[in-house]
């Protein structure tokens, strides 16, 4: 029993491939709304043969597909299966290499904040406060940054 147990297990093992996993990619793409930039985080994982041996290629190929989206289609469910068909399309036909399964593990937006919008909204939320009756020193600049 166990002759054959061991064989059929080994064999299973070649039929499922490897996995390799992008825990934290990175990305801009752009938005129907404003036609801006938006950075986007995805964790995605990846299964077939030998896809660990091929890391770099799977990230340019994700690269490159990702940034064929608009941030709103990637972000629907039909959006999300029509990249990972063009994203194991573009692997097979650009590299060679099977990808039997896609799977997106995470996918947020990540909110940019630059010093001049912070900047600004504290600037307003001073004003807010001013004009609450709360009385701040007129010596306080908030250009100015206090030591660390």
């Amino acid at each position: 029993m166990l002759r054959v147990l061991i064989p059929l297990l080994f064999a299973s093992s070649l039929l499922f491939g490897e996995l390799y996993k992008v825990p934290d990619f990175e990305a801009d793409i752009f938005s129907k709304e404003g036609n801006k930039l938006k950075k986007i985080e995805l964790s995605v994982m990846f299964e077939g043969e030998n896809v660990r041996a091929a890391d770099y290629k799977l990230l340019d190929a994700l690269n490159v597909v990702i940034s064929s989206f608009y941030l709103e289609d990637l972000f629907t469910s039909k959006g999300k299966e029509r990249f990972k068909a063009l994203l194991r399309q573009y692997i097979l036909k650009k590299y060679m290499i099977d990808v039997d399964f896609i799977y997106i593990l995470k996918l947020d937006i990540k909110e940019r904040i630059d010093i001049d919008t912070l900047l600004e909204r504290l600037r307003q939320l001073q004003k807010k406060r001013n004009a609450g009756g709360r009385k701040f020193p007129r010596d306080t600049n908030l250009t100015q940054v206090a030591p660390l």
